[in-house]
């Protein structure tokens, strides 16, 4: 493996945990729409110049690319920054520890994949610590907390579900279209009710654009041409070479480093259930998502995949 595949391998997940601390500043001087709109145009206009090398979509691609845009650059992500005005975002990263075990669910539920009895074991122990992470268990934290307490975590885990779903409209994007033009094409179909969510805001108080401190700015222009646009490629890059399973391994540093990252820079912390909670959590996804060695597969009578 060279050096520049090792260097973009750990750039993906470190970009990726980057991208929620780069929200967190983008919500000092904007709105959660108004910020999303920003990122995603200025991802659009970097993505667009490099669309004529793809393919182009067709007819049967655009339900798929609008559900990819919709639910995964807008709805998503004026969830997720909503939570961020909620609660810590360390805490936020580490809800979103749950993605993998949520989209492997909906691909058996969806796309009628095969799940084994040890995916099964791994979802049940990967929700189990969201439930511990959220403080609903053990009784005592959840006593201490409020009915109004919920709501970061609640909005947090809609979002998680969401970008479930949006995994599975992507794969199905991705049937015929390489993982750039889809995020290209996704980001034009997400940007556009963006846009029309922030326009009122905008429209009726435009001092938000310069009155905006220069660490929002600059957490827009990281989230969108660094933890959108580079984090694609990037990862796409990496995937031709190595192939998805071993990439995506990877992937899992991501709430390990923005929880890392957050708690130095915000000055947050996280309390001891809530990192057993994360450990259970970290367990049952890599039980449920990491690939079996072929040997394992072929005695437990799983056909072993060819090499990527």
């Amino acid at each position: 493996m060279t050096l520049r595949l090792q260097f973009l391998l750990l750039s993906v997940p470190l970009t990726a945990a980057g991208n929620l601390i780069a929200a967190r500043y983008a919500l000092e001087g904007f709105t959660p729409e108004e910020a999303n709109a920003l990122r995603y145009l200025l991802a659009m206009a970097a993505l667009l110049p490099f669309v004529g090398r793809w393919p182009r979509p067709v007819r049967s691609d655009l339900p798929w690319l609008a559900a990819t845009g919709v639910l995964g650059i807008c709805v998503y992500n004026v969830l997720f920054f909503e939570a961020l005005r909620l609660i810590p975002a360390a805490e936020a990263g580490l809800i979103e520890m749950i993605i993998p075990v949520a989209s492997l669910v909906l691909a058996w539920l969806i796309l009628h994949e095969r799940v084994s009895r040890r995916q099964v074991v791994g979802i049940a122990v990967g929700w189990l610590g969201i439930v511990w992470l959220m403080k609903i268990l053990p009784p005592n934290a959840a006593a201490a907390q409020s009915a109004g307490d919920w709501r970061g975590e609640l909005l947090m885990t809609i979002a998680v579900l969401i970008f479930a779903v949006y995994g599975v409209t992507s794969k199905l994007a991705m049937r015929r279209l390489p993982p750039p033009a889809v995020a290209a094409w996704g980001c034009l179909f997400g940007a556009v009710p963006l846009v029309l969510l922030a326009a009122p805001g905008l429209i009726s108080h435009p001092e938000h654009l310069t009155a905006a401190p220069l660490a929002s700015w600059l957490g827009v222009l990281f989230g969108g041409l660094i933890g959108f646009v580079y984090n694609i490629i990037a990862w796409y890059y990496c995937f031709t070479r190595i192939g998805v399973s071993r990439t995506n391994v990877y992937l899992y540093l991501v709430p390990v480093l923005g929880a890392a990252l957050a708690v130095p820079i915000f000055g947050e912390s996280l309390s001891g259930w809530q990192l057993v909670g994360a450990a259970v959590t970290m367990g049952g996804v890599v039980f449920a998502t990491a690939e079996l060695p072929a040997r394992t597969r072929l005695r437990s009578g799983v056909p072993a995949r060819n090499r990527e």
